[in-house]
This record gives C-alpha cells, structure tokens and sequence, in this order.
C-alpha cells in the first residue's frame, strides 16, 4: 500500500521512520518517531526512538558490557526482551541490515571487543526494553486513518541523544504541509 500526501508519497516498508500525529492518544506512542525494522504482511516491528528509561545497561545486564549504554522504551510489546540497533554491522556478527547502514541486533558479546578496540563510540549503538509491534494489516489501517506519517530513515535522527529534539525535528522534516504542528502544544486546547 502506498500513502499519498501533497509533498510526498510511501510505502510502509523496514527503514522507515513512522512519526506520531500530534493528537495520537495513546500514551505510548504520543509524539513518538518509531524506527520501522521490519514490515511483512504477517505484521511489523519496530523501537520508539524518543523514550528514554531511567535505567541503564549496567542495571539491566550487570556485567556483561563493559560501556554503560541508556536504554530506551521500544514499545509496549514483550518488555522483558532487550534489542539493539546500532551502526556497525561490518564489525557486529549476526547484525540484520535495516537500510541506509543502520542495523538491528547481532552478537552481543562482539560488542565488548569493538568498545575495547576503539571502533566505536556509545552513539553508535540504540538499546531497547520491548517493541512496538503490529499484526498482520493493522499498520496499514493506522496509517490510513492517519495515525501515523511515513518519512525515510535518517541516521542522525535515529542516533540522536537529544530525545526532545527528535519528534520535531523529524516533522519539519516531513516538509511545510507539517512543520507547523512541530511546535504544537501538549494540550492542543491552549491553541
């Protein structure tokens, strides 16, 4: 399926950036930039980009990396699973290629070894608790009734630490039928 708007046109596929609509009321998912990693007609996954948790890496995996990473809220689904996406896929065993040299997964334990040889810096790598997932046409139907808008993947959106900055930032990306709603309220009865 492929959406039309004035200034642009897509297909939900693995690479996208999905962007919440600014009046989306589930908690979840208000102004939320979802990186889509995979998009198949029994259903698609993705991680929110712009959720940060108040643990860390060293809380959740006490000793098994040796660079504290922050970790993000993926999703509501099966949040006692832990992901990663991250920018070394050539260094990364296992890595799944996503698009535009961003990848997700891979062996975790590779992970120590690229830290320790200086190949990599903690902006490289994005981990998660739980996934945004839908079943088998629901995005589609989200997307349809404008639940979400469609733009392609942007490495520095996707690594960016400024959590704040990234539903923005990636609207006024998405041209000027919508970068005026990037400053919009929280409470859109104030407008």
């Amino acid at each position: 399926m492929e959406i039309k708007y004035k200034n642009y046109q897509f297909s939900p596929d693995s690479g996208k950036l999905l962007v919440s609509e600014p009046f989306l009321a589930d908690p979840n998912f208000k102004k939320s930039v979802i990186l889509l990693c995979e998009h198949e007609a029994q259903g698609s996954v993705g991680f929110i980009l712009n959720r940060l948790l108040e643990v860390d890496s060293d809380d959740l995996l006490p000793g098994i990396l040796d660079v504290n990473f922050p970790i993000y809220f993926g999703g509501p689904v099966e949040q006692n699973t832990l992901h990663f996406i991250h920018k070394l896929g050539h260094l990364i065993e296992d890595s799944f290629p996503i698009g535009s040299g961003v990848y997700w997964g891979g062996n975790l334990d590779t992970i120590n070894e690229i830290f320790k040889s200086g190949q990599a810096n903690t902006n490289d790598i994005k981990f998660f608790i739980g996934y945004s997932g839908w079943a088998e046409g629901q995005l589609n139907i989200e997307i349809e009734q404008k639940s979400w808008w469609l733009t392609d993947m942007d490495s520095d959106i996707i690594f960016n630490e400024e959590i704040e900055e990234i539903w923005p930032d990636t609207v006024k990306k998405l041209g000027s039928d919508f970068a005026y709603l990037a400053d919009s309220p929280e409470d859109f009865n104030w407008n």
